[in-house]
């Protein structure tokens, strides 16, 4: 929601200024997902990239690192890519085309 909020605004106000202020917000936003990804790959790694080192990094505008909120994952990306891993696992789930949806052994979706 606060996301949508800051994009909204980026739209609103790139046309008073003469900014292209969408294509800025969709640029740094890939860089910050980007970065995440990468971050998060380090687990997979044997030469570990720190985030001072990571191409996506930036002297100007540097992307913050947040404490890890569990022992599993380093930041969101890891929480999701888990999340989604769970919630599709192929022993506990099947995928039915006719409702375009993921259902337990219960059927419940």
């Amino acid at each position: 929601r606060r996301v949508r909020g800051f994009r909204r605004s980026f739209q609103y106000i790139q046309d008073y200024v003469s900014l292209q202020g969408l294509r800025i917000w969709q640029q740094e936003f890939s860089r910050i997902v980007n970065f995440n990804v990468e971050m998060e790959c380090n687990v997979f790694l044997k030469r570990k990239i720190l985030a001072w080192q990571s191409q996506f990094q930036s002297d100007a505008i540097p992307i913050p690192v947040f404490a890890a909120r569990d022992s599993a994952s380093v930041n969101f990306v890891g929480r999701l890519a888990r999340t989604l891993l769970a919630q599709t696992a192929p022993t506990l789930t099947v995928y039915l085309e006719l409702t375009s949806a993921w259902h337990d052994r219960a059927g419940a979706e």
